[in-house]
C-alpha cells in the first residue's frame, strides 16, 4: 500500500522511463503526483457498433482489426498506419500518424477498443484519424470509461501518465483528513481518498468535478488562512501613527497640475482614515487603466514622508518602477521631498533639488539614513534593502505578487517591532465577485471615474491585411498631426508557428514597407535594461513616430502624445488585457483609437466586439470571466508559476465556503493553536504562493 507522503518511487511496477516522466514532472510524492489535476475528461464510455458511429462524437468501438499496412509517404519523417476495422455491422477505417512501432504490437485478427471522433476528411475518407486505442483483453485506461486529460510536458504522454496514476490511485491507503469534521460535514465534501478516486478514476462528469471541488475548497481555504494569519501577526505588532496633516493635504492638492476626481478623494481620505489607527493599513485600491491611482499613492507616500517616516513602492518591471519616480518626482518639487530609484539597473537620489547616481553601497546608505520615498522593483523586498523606519509599503500591479512577496514587505523587523502600513494596487479590474473571495486581508477601495479632460478611447475590430492597412492609414494621420502611436505585437522572434507578428521582423517589414517614410523604434523584453530604457526615453522625447512592442507596455507607460494602437493577432489575448494595452492611449484631450487586428474571420470576433461596445474595465473582466473562465487576475493561468494550481475563477461559489470557514475558524481561534494541520499547511501556502 501507498500513503500520501511516500516518495513516488515506491509505487511498483514503474519502467525506467516511466521514472523519467515523473522526474521531467518535478514529482517528488505520492501526493504530488494524485495532486495533478486533469484539465478536462473525454467521455469515452459511449460504446457504439460501426453501423451506428455518429460522426464528430467521441465514441468507443470494441472491433477486430480486418488489415493494417504502412502506407508509402514522400515525407521521411512522417510515416502513416492504414487500417480497417470490423464488427458484426460492419467496417470503417482509421489511420495513424508516427506510430510506426504499432505493427509490431498489432495484427490482423486481433480485438481492440478504439476511442476518438470518427469524421470525414477529403483525403482519408470517412473514419477515425489518430484514436485512442488498448487492446480488449486488458483493463482499459480510456476505452468504455470517462478518461481524464492531464496536462502534460516533453515527452510524457496521456497513456503514460493514465496508467501511473492507475496503480498509484488503486495502492493508495487512506488519507489522513486535515480539515476539521465539522467544516468536512457542514460543506459536504467528500473524504481525501474518495476524492482521489472521483478525479482520477471518474464514473461521470458529476462526480469528477465533486473530487475536483474538494480539493478547490482546500487550496482557498489554506490561502485564506495565510493571508489572515499574516494581518494578525502584522495586528499583533502595531503600525506607525501617521496623523493626517490638514495643512500639507491642502497644499500638496493644491500644488497638482490637475484637480483631483471624488473617486480618487475618496480613495486618499480611506488610506489616511486606516494609517491614523494602530492597526496596520491593509488597502487595495483597485483602479480601471488611467484612472490615476499613481497619485493617490503619491499623496500617501507624501503625507507618511510628512510625518517623518520612510515609504517604499515596488513595481513588478523596471520600467513602470522609472515611470513612477519619474511621476512622483513631478508631484514632489515644490515639497522638498527625497526620492530614491533603485532597480537592477539604476539608482538615483532626488533630493535637495539635485538628482544624484549612486553606487549600491551609497544607496544601501542613504536607505539606512531613513526618511526617503524609495521606489523599486523586487530588490526592495531585500530586508536589509528596506528603510528601518519604513511606515508605508505601496505594491503596483499587486495580483503579480503572491503572500509571501507581499509579507516580505509588510512583516519587517523595525527596531520597535511595529509594522508598515500596506497599500496594494492594480490596474487589473477584478471581479467584485473573485476580489471579495479572494482578497481576504484587504480593504478596497475602487477609482472608476479618470481624470477630467480625458476623452474615452475609441476601439475598432479590423479583419486580416484590409483592416491592417486602414489601420496603418490612421497611423500616418496622426504622425502628420504630431501625435505618436504603438504596434503591440504577441512575439519577440519570428519562431512562432502560428504565424503571429514579431517585434523585430515587424519593424523590418515596415520600415521597408508600409511605413517605410516613418521613424519606429522597438521594444521588447529580451533587450537589456539599458536599451529598453533608450528606447523609452527616445519615445516620450519623440525622437521616434511609432513604437513597436511586446505586452511590456501592458503597464507604465504614459506617453500623452499616443492616440493610435494597433494591436496585431487580437485574437491571442483575453478581453482583460486587451483593455490593460488600450489603456497606453487615450492619456490626454485628443481623440485617441485602439485598433484590433484579427488574423482572419475565423477568430474569435463575437468575443472581441466586447471592447467595441464598453470602456468600462470592470464590465470587461466580468465578460472575460464568463468567456474564458480564468485570466491574468490573481494569479489565474499567469505565466510561470500561479497561486492557484486547482481553483479555477469560476469557483466562485465554492471559495466563498472556503472563506467562509476560514473566518470561523480564527474567530474561534486566532492563531490557529488548537489546529496544528490547519496551521503548517497554512505556512507552506504562505512559503510558497506567488505568482509571475
Amino acid at each position: 500500500m501507498l500513503a500520501w507522503n511516500d516518495p513516488v518511487t515506491y509505487i511498483h511496477g514503474l519502467t525506467s522511463q516511466q521514472r523519467r516522466v515523473l522526474k521531467n514532472l518535478e514529482v517528488e510524492t505520492v501526493g504530488d503526483l494524485l495532486s495533478i489535476m486533469p484539465r478536462r475528461y473525454d467521455d469515452y464510455s459511449n460504446l457504439v457498433k460501426i453501423a451506428y458511429v455518429p460522426m464528430g462524437e467521441p465514441v468507443t468501438l470494441k472491433v477486430k482489426i480486418k488489415a493494417l499496412k504502412k502506407q508509402p509517404t514522400f515525407r521521411r519523417r512522417i510515416s502513416i498506419i492504414k487500417g480497417l476495422l470490423e464488427d458484426e455491422t460492419g467496417t470503417i477505417s482509421v489511420t495513424w500518424f508516427n506510430q510506426p512501432w504499432m505493427l509490431e504490437h498489432l495484427q490482423p485478427g486481433d480485438e481492440i477498443y478504439v476511442s476518438g471522433e470518427a469524421r470525414r476528411h477529403p483525403k482519408y475518407g470517412t473514419g477515425f484519424v489518430s484514436p485512442l486505442w488498448e487492446p480488449a483483453n486488458d483493463e482499459t485506461l480510456a476505452a468504455g470509461h470517462i478518461a481524464p486529460v492531464y496536462p502534460l510536458t516533453g515527452q510524457v504522454t496521456q497513456k503514460t501518465l493514465r496508467k501511473i496514476m492507475k496503480i498509484a490511485v488503486q495502492d493508495l491507503d487512506d488519507i489522513e483528513d486535515d480539515l476539521p469534521a465539522d467544516i468536512v460535514k457542514e460543506y459536504s465534501l467528500p473524504d481525501p481518498l474518495t476524492a482521489v478516486n472521483l478525479i482520477h478514476k471518474p464514473d461521470s462528469l458529476e462526480s469528477a468535478e465533486k473530487g475536483r471541488r474538494r480539493f478547490v475548497f482546500e487550496e482557498i481555504l489554506f490561502y485564506q488562512l495565510a493571508l489572515r494569519l499574516a494581518r494578525n501577526r502584522a495586528d499583533a505588532g502595531g503600525a506607525p501613527d501617521i496623523k493626517f496633516n490638514q495643512s500639507f493635504a491642502q497644499k500638496f492638492v493644491a500644488g497638482l497640475p490637475f484637480e483631483l476626481t471624488p473617486d480618487q478623494k475618496r480613495g486618499a481620505w480611506a488610506c489616511f482614515q486606516d494609517m491614523e489607527k494602530s492597526r496596520p493599513m491593509r488597502r487595495l485600491l483597485q483602479g480601471d487603466v488611467g484612472s490615476g491611482k499613481t497619485v493617490v499613492a503619491a499623496f500617501c507616500a507624501a503625507m507618511v514622508y510628512r510625518a517623518g517616516y520612510s515609504v517604499a513602492l515596488m513595481a513588478p518591471t523596471d520600467i513602470l518602477a522609472k515611470q513612477h519616480a519619474a511621476t512622483l518626482e513631478r508631484f514632489y518639487q515644490q515639497h522638498n521631498i527625497s526620492l530614491l530609484l533603485l532597480t537592477s539597473s539604476a539608482r538615483y537620489l532626488m533630493e535637495g533639488g539635485e538628482t544624484i547616481k549612486l553606487t549600491p553601497l551609497k544607496a544601501k546608505e542613504r536607505l539606512a539614513k531613513g526618511r526617503v520615498v524609495a521606489v523599486g522593483t523586487h530588490a526592495l523586498l531585500e530586508r536589509e534593502q528596506c528603510p528601518a523606519d519604513l511606515a508605508l509599503a505601496m505594491v503596483d500591479e499587486q495580483h503579480r505578487f503572491g503572500v509571501a512577496q507581499r509579507e516580505a514587505l509588510t512583516v519587517l523587523e523595525r527596531p520597535d517591532k511595529m509594522v508598515p502600513h500596506l497599500l496594494s494596487m492594480t490596474a487589473t479590474p477584478i471581479p467584485r465577485s473573485l476580489a471579495l473571495t479572494l482578497l481576504g486581508d484587504l480593504d478596497v477601495s475602487i477609482i472608476k471615474t479618470k481624470p477630467a479632460g480625458r476623452r474615452p478611447v475609441v476601439t475598432r475590430l479590423l479583419v486580416g491585411d484590409t483592416g491592417r492597412n486602414m489601420a496603418y492609414q490612421a497611423i500616418k494621420e496622426a504622425v502628420t498631426r504630431g501625435e505618436q502611436a504603438f504596434i503591440v505585437c504577441p512575439l519577440i522572434d519570428p519562431s512562432d508557428k502560428l504565424g503571429a507578428k514579431s517585434v523585430e521582423e515587424e519593424v523590418f517589414r515596415l520600415k521597408n514597407g508600409p511605413l517605410k517614410d516613418i521613424r519606429l523604434l522597438a521594444l521588447h523584453g529580451k533587450m537589456s535594461p539599458a536599451d529598453k530604457d533608450r528606447s523609452m526615453d527616445d519615445f516620450k522625447n519623440k525622437q521616434a513616430d511609432v513604437l513597436v512592442a511586446t505586452t511590456v507596455v501592458e503597464v507604465g507607460v504614459d506617453i500623452p502624445e499616443a492616440t493610435i494602437m494597433v494591436i496585431e493577432s487580437a485574437e491571442r489575448f483575453g478581453l482583460a488585457q486587451l483593455h490593460q494595452l488600450r489603456g497606453r492611449i487615450g492619456r490626454s484631450d485628443k481623440p485617441s483609437t485602439c485598433y484590433l487586428v484579427a488574423s482572419n474571420e475565423e477568430a474569435s470576433l463575437s468575443r472581441l466586439r466586447i471592447l467595441e461596445k464598453t470602456n468600462d474595465g470592470f464590465a470587461v473582466a466580468e465578460e472575460d470571466l464568463k468567456i474564458r473562465g480564468s485570466g491574468n487576475v490573481l494569479g489565474f493561468e499567469q505565466s510561470g508559476r500561479g497561486v492557484f494550481k486547482i481553483a479555477r475563477p469560476e469557483d466562485v461559489g465554492i471559495m466563498t465556503q472556503a472563506r467562509d470557514a476560514a473566518v470561523k475558524l480564527l474567530a474561534e481561534d486566532p492563531l490557529l493553536a488548537g489546529h496544528e494541520k490547519l496551521k503548517e499547511r497554512a505556512e507552506v501556502m504562505r512559503r510558497t504562493a506567488h505568482a509571475e
